[in-house]
């Protein structure tokens, strides 16, 4: 058996490591996509508006 008391979430070093991945990637997705609006004038600069 495991010695942590049953119902304790089993959060190690790669969880932490994919919430920063996670937080990373989507804070880049909302920049990119902020960005393309101040350049294009579209949230999709592939669009051909």
């Amino acid at each position: 058996m495991s010695d942590r008391p049953a119902g304790s979430p089993d959060n190690n070093i790669y969880t932490v490591l994919l919430i920063v991945a996670s937080v990373f990637v989507v804070s880049a997705t909302v920049y990119l996509a902020v960005r393309s609006q101040q350049l294009f004038g579209s949230w999709n600069p592939f669009s051909g508006a």
